[in-house]
């Protein structure tokens, strides 16, 4: 009788080493992967806003510069007008030597101020000469200009744009007439005036504001 018991005892013990080893087979197997995180991304709206080399410009970069401003010179033409409250308006000429003339006060060396510094050395001359206490000026410095007469086909008053020559200042006035005398052209400038040949390359000069051009009829 011992051997059937002997054979149940061996059948027992190699049964639970398989239960054994399919627990242990269980347990080692790899798990289910953390699922990824649900938080949402934060946003950030604070720059900079790109990568390194790539943040906005400041607001003052993209501001083009102001362009200077004009500065009178002999032969330009003004509006000065003075409030005291009573208004008072002059209009005048840089004279060759760069002054100005107004009433009370001395003369005033206009050629190479802008027109602000001009108001503001007037108004300091009538205020320190005692002539008004409280006064208000304005200066208007009428738009860059030429003026072409004579045998033209357009005479006038033309604007100052850019770089201009006196052949196409001739040009814009709409060219010569069947009369003109192109060889003495004549350029008043500031108190002076100048004989030029118009069909002489070299002659060819540049054109400043408020110069008056002349082209004379021919005796032929």
């Amino acid at each position: 009788m011992s051997r059937p018991s002997t054979k149940w005892m061996w059948v027992r013990i190699m049964a639970a080493l398989v239960v054994g080893l399919v627990v242990a087979g269980c347990s080692s197997a790899p798990q289910d992967p953390i699922p990824p995180s649900t938080v949402p991304l934060r946003v950030d709206r604070t720059p900079p806003y790109g990568p390194a080399g790539m943040e906005p410009s400041s607001p003052s970069a993209s501001v083009a510069p102001t362009p200077a401003a004009y500065r009178l010179r002999s032969g330009d033409a003004i509006v000065v007008t003075v409030r005291t409250p009573a208004e008072q308006q002059f209009e005048m000429i840089v004279d060759e030597h760069g002054m100005i003339k107004l009433p009370l006060i001395p003369d005033i060396r206009a050629a190479g101020l802008t027109g602000s510094e001009l108001e503001r050395f007037i108004k300091n001359s009538y205020i320190s000469n005692q002539i008004y206490r409280n006064v208000t000026v304005n200066v208007l410095v009428p738009q860059r200009s030429y003026f072409v007469r004579g045998e033209v086909r357009s005479p006038g008053r033309y604007p100052l744009t850019g770089s201009l020559t006196l052949l196409q200042a001739i040009a814009a006035a709409g060219g010569y007439t069947d009369f003109a005398n192109p060889r003495r052209i004549q350029i008043l400038r500031g108190g002076t005036t100048m004989t030029l040949d118009g069909r002489d390359p070299e002659q060819d000069i540049a054109v400043e504001t408020g110069d008056v051009i002349i082209v004379p009829r021919s005796v032929f």
